[in-house]
């Protein structure tokens, strides 16, 4: 089907039409507040495949796709469709193609029998209102939202009106007064929205109420009918008076026919049937019954009737607000409770009777708690609240939910008694597990975690306070495809929780309408450390095979600072600039986690590796596929865990996810990053080969620069035109210093970035060779710039770190001695097990030698490698280890790492290794550790204490031009110093490895960040 209009066609989507939908829409990027992300051909595809729209109309001119309106069923409510997404190309404004697609959505609805169809908007799009509202739409009066309903389906499918909109043009007929501002007529705390039309030969009205979404009023040429009642606030279990007004016009009498309906909460009696000449007041009662509070997100409880006119049906509405006489509401300050502890339950207490009262409150006894006292009288005007403290003792951890026995004494004289059973309290202790229920939400908890379960639509949250609103939420799943969200506003025919010794549960049994046979059951378990896990259960009960079934479990999540693993590197993005879902690609993901430090508590999440996994604006969903499923089949899918603090890093969060037991400690990219070629930070050539990337749905957008040690080196203007997401470029590196730093910029549309990446240029050689003194010979290395030295027969370590003629190491060469706390000291650097103390280490055999070795990206290095192999230590013996010490040539870097030849029969498991090396100036006193680059300094030599070395940038000589960096091996649990007025002592912890990370020491006059200078870590051997 399609539809002509000059050049403008309307069109279904079809695959073919992808490539042109993502062009327009990064073409529309200003109309939605400047967006920055890319659509591709298969995003689009991605998106529509897993939508589960009704339909989705395409404004077609020529080859281009120039407009955009989906219309699915709506999630939110009942008996209503929506238009998730409406969009008309910016240069396409103005010609009416927003009018075409929304009126075709209406006609749609209309088609399929819906009664209403809802969009939503924002606050600012003034210039769409006008449209929208001449199509038929109302803007609702509310704080949280701009949401519009539009009737026009309710009216042109009702059959007491249709013989009007066989004569009359429900769009130009139409006199309703178009102003920029939320509608409605209010009356007695009811809103109702208005149609009216007008030609030569007819006239009608048609008043629609608010939160009934039914209509309550019509008039026409013929007759007049409403439904009114004297307040949108009712008591609930309270009669309530119904009037049904009805005037005939007409010259002959008419038959009216009245037949009240009964729902889930209202209870009445009302049906008659008459003839009436020219008015009629039908009147009866309507009973309310209790239940949960209606949300202004759903259609509220309504009374109804059924009105036929001489054999002309219509359906009459009206929507209330049911209230109990008191709302309750109980809260306790505090995450967790002790026993024997005394608190006070603030209990707010708002009177929703029309008049004065007095509430007697009367509370059960319960094993959770000691009250002061059970009874409470509380005294409040009309719609007044009041804040009552009830004094306790906690008795026994759990869920406190008394039963409140409550009767109203009001002002006119009459008594109402109720009841409150959903006021409760968690007890939360640690190990603790249990369950209970509020009017609004159910809840489990497990220690000082919760999991809130909103009863409204069972959005799921989590966390680890009794906060409601967390940044991270489940929606509840969808089956299909086409995806349906029946579930959302269906009620789950069981609703259980139990608890096992690590878990508890929460489960939730669905049986589907729209799939015949299906039954989903939910499950969401919640451990005690901070996990929540989350899967289903889908159970065939019918005798039919299911050929094909998907789910989809989607959430949002507020998040910055979060990592991703995408194209097979980890990337951390902004922890400043927010990142939506849509702002990555989801085929760039190569691993089924991710994780966030943001919110104060860190976030992860990861999920099943056969789920396909989709990142879509704001939301992200995990896709499974289910196959077919036999009759009695049942099949359960794999689980997704949310962490809640559980992982404290991204590198803990992967090992989950992966199912490994060892946490490897690498290194995360930024999301715009400077890569060298092959990421080998180490150069020999004269022209450096580079790639900047950036890992968002975005085009690189604005000038680049790049600089070595200060010169420029590079400029370019890249624009989005050009569509690219990488940028590479050769930049020449001669004569370029040892230890060189590159650093730039890019401005990419509003931000700003830093860019930073340490080089390594080596030059020239390093010799090696030994040397005789006092009876011991030494080996060296030489690489032109730093010199070390080594003789095992005095010591199995590194006795001398000399750059430019500069001794770094405090030692006692050639001679051990008793200094400080050390017998016998030697000092210098060296790795050896903990537990083996220097006097044991002395006893055994130390060799060394000098050996070319290569690391990870082939580059070579010089070193002098110590061969330890211990014999006579009770619990080391039969280890073999070798410790190197290696350089490149004329480069001021020393990297140092550990290499396990023979454990021994030892298992090396959780076994530590520890590093200690002496360092002095001219002096010790002379030495100085520089805190972050700040005025915070600590002298060597003058009194003891210990320093955490990770929050120190380097140490440096009063009387030197350099500074000494110490980059920690990246898998070093300890990296702390000690001073006295003797001795400065560097120390290392780290688990023992068949190979270590290697650390360095590196000397430099500049002031380097220890960002860049983490970049050696990508360096291994």
């Amino acid at each position: 089907m399609s539809q002509m209009t000059n050049t403008i066609i309307i069109d279904e989507y079809r695959e073919e039409y992808a490539l042109a939908i993502a062009k327009m829409w990064n073409l529309s990027r200003d109309s939605w507040g400047g967006d920055t992300r890319v659509h591709t051909e298969e995003s689009v595809k991605t998106k529509e495949a897993n939508a589960g729209n009704i339909a989705l109309y395409l404004a077609i001119d020529g080859e281009e796709v120039v407009g955009y309106c989906s219309l699915s069923e709506y999630k939110e409510d009942v008996d209503s469709l929506y238009i998730p997404l409406l969009n008309v190309r910016p240069d396409y404004h103005g010609k009416k193609i927003g009018k075409m697609l929304v009126m075709k959505a209406v006609e749609k609805t209309i088609e399929l029998g819906w009664p209403r169809v809802d969009l939503y908007t924002w606050p600012g799009n003034v210039k769409a209102v006008p449209l929208y509202k001449k199509c038929g739409f109302f803007w609702e009066d509310r704080d949280d939202t701009t949401h519009l309903m539009n009737f026009i389906p309710a009216v042109i499918n009702t059959p007491l009106l249709k013989p009007i909109f066989e004569k009359v043009d429900w769009y130009d007929a139409s006199i309703r007064e178009i102003e920029v501002k939320p509608d409605g007529l209010k009356e007695n705390g009811f809103t109702y929205y208005q149609y009216e039309w007008k030609d030569q030969q007819t006239n009608a009205c048609v008043r629609f109420e608010r939160s009934g979404r039914g209509i309550s009023f019509i008039e026409t040429d013929d007759y007049l009918l409403e439904l009114k009642m004297a307040d949108h606030e009712v008591i609930e279990e309270m009669p309530q008076k119904v009037e049904l007004i009805f005037v005939n016009k007409t010259a002959n009498p008419v038959l009216l026919k009245v037949d009240g309906n009964d729902h889930e909460r209202t209870e009445s009696a009302f049906k008659d049937e008459i003839i009436v000449e020219k008015r009629a007041v039908l009147s009866d009662q309507v009973i309310f019954k209790a239940g949960e509070e209606p949300s202004e997100w759903n259609t509220h409880p309504f009374f109804s009737v059924n009105v036929s006119i001489n054999g002309e049906e219509c359906e009459l509405r009206l929507g209330v607000k049911p209230k109990p006489p008191a709302k309750l509401t109980a809260k306790i300050e505090g995450n967790l409770s002790f026993l024997g502890e005394k608190k006070v339950i603030e209990l707010e207490v708002e009177n929703s009777v029309k008049e004065e009262a007095v509430f007697d409150l009367v509370f059960s006894s319960d094993e959770h708690v000691e009250l002061d006292r059970s009874t409470f009288s509380v005294s409040l005007k009309k719609n007044e609240r009041k804040l009552v403290a009830i004094p306790f003792v906690v008795k026994k951890f759990g869920y406190y939910q008394p039963h409140i026995a409550i009767t109203a004494k009001i002002e006119n004289g009459s008594e109402h008694t109720f009841e409150n059973n959903l006021v409760g309290i968690a007890l939360k202790g640690f190990g603790e597990k249990f369950g209970g229920e509020t009017k609004d939400f159910w809840h489990i908890y497990n220690g000082s975690y919760q999991v809130n379960i909103r009863k409204r639509d069972y959005l799921i949250t989590a966390g680890r306070n009794q906060q409601i609103n967390q940044p991270f939420a489940f929606f509840v799943p969808k089956l299909g495809k086409p995806y349906s969200t029946e579930l959302s506003k269906k009620k789950p025919a069981a609703v259980d929780w139990y608890f096992n010794d690590t878990e508890m549960i929460f489960k939730m049994v669905f049986h589907s309408a729209e799939i015949a046979g299906v039954t989903l059951t939910l499950y969401t378990a919640l451990y005690g450390d901070g996990i929540v896990k989350k899967w289903a259960e889908v159970e065939n009960d019918s005798k039919e095979t299911i050929q094909q079934l998907y789910l989809n479990q989607s959430l949002y999540h507020e998040k910055s600072h979060v990592y991703f693993p995408l194209e097979k590197d980890v990337i951390e993005f902004s922890e400043i600039k927010a990142v939506d879902f849509g702002d990555i690609h989801s085929h760039h993901l190569t691993g089924n986690w991710y994780f966030t430090k943001d919110h104060g508590e860190p976030i992860g999440l990861c999920w099943p590796t056969e789920c396909k996994a989709n990142l879509e604006g704001w939301q992200f969903y995990l896709e499974y596929e289910l196959g077919a499923i036999q009759p009695k089949e049942c099949k359960r899918l794999e689980p997704c865990y949310l962490s809640i603090g559980a992982f404290r890093t991204w590198q803990e969060q992967m090992a989950f996810a992966n199912k490994v037991s060892n946490v490897v400690l690498s290194q995360s990219i930024s999301e715009k990053a400077l890569k060298l070629e092959n990421n080998n930070p180490v150069v020999y050539t004269d022209q450096l080969a580079l790639e900047l990337r950036t890992s968002r749905t975005s085009f690189i957008n604005g000038p680049i620069e790049l600089f070595i040690n200060g010169e420029s080196k590079l400029s370019a203007q890249i624009s989005s035109a050009e569509e690219r997401t990488k940028f590479q470029a050769s930049i020449s590196v001669i004569d370029a210093q040892p230890i060189s730093i590159i650093t730039g910029s890019i401005q990419s549309d509003s931000t700003t970035t830093s860019l930073n990446q340490l080089m390594i240029v080596p030059k020239g050689k390093v010799e090696a060779f030994t040397e005789a003194g006092q009876g011991i010979t030494s080996y060296v290395l030489d690489n032109g710039i730093i010199r070390i030295k080594a003789a095992p027969e005095f010591y199995p370590g590194l006795y001398s770190l000399i750059y430019h003629e500069n001794e770094w190491f405090d030692t006692s060469f050639p001679e051990k001695v008793a200094k400080g706390w050390w017998n016998p000291w030697a000092g210098g650097m060296k790795t050896s097990p903990a537990q083996l103390n220097t006097f044991s280490l002395m006893k055994e055999c130390t060799t060394a030698e000098f050996m070319d070795i290569e690391d990870k990206h082939g580059n070579q290095w010089s070193s002098i490698a110590l061969h330890t192999k211990i014999g006579n230590h009770p619990i080391w013996k039969g280890l073999q280890y070798t410790q190197f010490f290696a350089l490149l040539p004329g480069v001021p870097v020393l990297a140092y790492f550990v290499k396990i030849v023979d454990s021994g029969g030892k298992s090396l498991l959780s076994e530590i290794l520890e590093t200690d090396l002496f360092l002095t100036g001219d002096s010790l006193k002379d030495l100085t550790a520089i805190s972050q680059f700040s005025d915070k300094k600590i002298n060597a030599g003058i009194e003891e204490q210990g320093l955490n070395l990770k929050n120190v940038s380097y140490i440096n000589s009063e009387n030197r031009t350099e500074k000494l960096y110490h980059i920690e091996g990246e898998e070093n649990v300890i990296f702390e110093g000690y001073m006295n007025k003797e001795a400065f002592e560097v120390i290392l912890l780290q688990e023992i490895k068949n190979t270590t990370k290697p650390g360095f020491i590196l000397f430099d006059q500049r002031e380097i960040s220890k960002t860049i200078l983490e970049s050696l870590r990508g360096i291994v051997f």
